[in-house]
C-alpha cells in the first residue's frame, strides 16, 4: 500500500509528527520494532511544563513536582523552586500507550513488531525493503542509534551519556521533589536522581559513556536519606542519551530525522521529550506543506527554527572538565548565588532528565 509518509518509531517525536500529518489530511503509517507501547523503556519520562503544554497528558498518568532539591557530594542540599513552573513524573509505559491511542484516533496506522531494514528509491517514492510499503516521505524517529540514519546515509550520534534507573516501591514519606545529585564519583558528566513518581520511586544515574555506571554504589550512598534498602525493585531500565547536539546532516532527499535520532536533545541537561514533541509537530507541519503545497524542504525549515544556544555547549564543556561537585558544594554555601544559577538551569525553558 502507498502512504504519503512512513514514520519509523512510535516514541514521542514519531507520534507527534504522525498526529500532525494526519491532522493535515495525509495518509500516514508508523512502524515500531517493539511489540507494544512502553516495552523496554529508555527514559525517565519526566516532562517539563512546556512538554505538558505541547501535548497534555491525562492526570492519571502524571504526578506534579513543584520543586527541585540539589545535593552536593557531601549530601548538603538546597531547594530550588518557582511559583509558575513544574515538572511531571509520568507512568511512562502508560503515557506511551495513551499517545499511541491518541495518534491512532487521528487516522494514523500503527504497526508494531516491524523493524526498519532499509528503503530503495523508485519513481519518486521510498519502498521499504521488508514489506514493500511505499511512501513519498520517510521520517526516522527511531532513537539515539537510529537505523534510519545508518541505512539512509545520514549522520549518526557519537557523543552519549548512558544511564540506568530502578523503579522501587513507592516511598510515601519522601519529600515531593526532583532530587538531583551532583557527584562526579558516581555521575561524571551528569547527575543521579530520585523522583517520587507515579506509583513508584524512580532512582537513577547517568554518566559519560566511557564510565561504568555504579547505581548500586550510588544507592548505598543515598540510602540513609530514602530508605531504599527496605523497598523492592519493581523494574529496571537503561539507555543512552545523545549530547552532541543537532546533527549536521539530519536530512536528505525526502528523508528527515527527528528526536533523539537527530540529536534533538539539550547538550547540557540531556532533556529531549519537549523537543521531541515540538519538532515532531513542526516537522509534520513542514512535511505536509512540502508534499501538498510545494513548500520549502522540511529539513531546512527545522534547521532554521532550531534554537542556537552556544552557552549550553560551553556549559557542557565546563561540566565535563571542571570539578562540578566541588563547585556545587561551594555554591551551596552561598544560597542566593546558588538559587540564581540553579534556577536558570532548571526553569528557563530547558528540559531536565527525560
Amino acid at each position: 500500500m502507498d502512504y504519503d509518509v512512513v514514520v519509523v518509531g512510535a516514541g514521542f517525536a514519531g507520534l507527534a509528527c504522525a498526529r500532525e500529518l494526519a491532522g493535515q489530511g495525509l495518509q500516514v503509517l508508523v512502524i515500531e520494532k517493539k511489540q507494544q507501547a512502553g516495552q523496554h523503556i529508555h527514559t525517565t519520562g519526566i516532562l517539563v511544563k512546556e512538554a505538558q503544554d505541547e501535548w497534555a497528558a491525562p492526570e492519571r498518568l502524571v504526578r506534579e513536582i513543584r520543586q527541585v532539591r540539589v545535593y552536593g557530594p557531601s549530601l548538603r542540599s538546597a531547594v530550588v523552586e518557582r511559583d509558575d513552573y513544574f515538572f511531571l513524573a509520568t507512568d511512562t509505559a502508560g503515557l506511551l500507550g495513551w499517545l499511541q491511542e491518541e495518534t491512532a484516533e487521528t487516522g494514523v496506522e500503527i504497526r508494531v513488531g516491524e523493524a526498519f531494514s532499509g528503503a530503495r528509491r523508485e519513481r519518486g517514492h521510498w519502498v521499504l525493503s521488508e514489506s514493500g510499503t511505499s511512501c513519498r516521505f520517510l521520517v526516522g524517529a527511531d532513537g539515539a542509534r537510529s537505523p534510519v540514519a545508518k541505512l539512509m546515509g545520514l549522520d549518526r550520534n557519537t557523543r552519549y551519556l548512558k544511564g540506568v534507573e530502578y523503579a522501587y516501591e513507592p516511598a510515601p514519606e519522601a519529600e515531593l521533589s526532583l532530587h538531583c545529585f551532583v557527584d562526579t564519583e558516581f555521575a561524571p558528566g551528569y547527575i543521579g536522581w530520585v523522583l517520587p513518581g507515579v506509583g513508584v520511586t524512580q532512582v537513577g544515574l547517568a554518566c559519560h559513556a566511557t564510565h561504568s555506571v555504579d547505581l548500586r554504589g550510588f544507592i548505598r550512598r543515598i540510602d540513609p536519606l530514602f530508605g531504599l534498602s527496605r523497598r523492592r525493585v519493581l523494574e529496571k531500565r537503561g539507555g543512552i542519551i545523545p549530547i552532541g547536539g543537532l546533527l549536521r546532516n539530519f536530512h536528505r532527499e525526502d528523508v528527515l530525522l527527528l528526536g533523539d535520532a537527530a540529536g534533538m536533545v539539550s547538550p547540557l541537561t540531556a532533556g529531549g521529550i519537549h523537543r521531541a514533541y515540538l519538532y515532531g509537530r513542526l516537522g509534520g507541519q513542514a512535511i505536509a506543506h512540502y508534499l501538498r503545497d510545494g513548500g520549502p524542504y522540511p529539513g531546512e525549515v527545522i534547521l532554521k527554527g532550531y534554537p542556537r544556544r552556544p552557552w549550553q555547549h560551553a556549559a557542557r564543556w565546563a561540566y565535563d572538565h571542571l570539578p562540578a561537585g566541588a563547585m556545587v558544594e561551594a555554591a551551596l554555601r552561598m544560597p542566593r548565588v546558588f538559587r540564581r544559577v540553579a534556577g536558570k538551569i532548571f526553569f528557563d525553558r530547558m528540559s531536565w532528565p527525560e
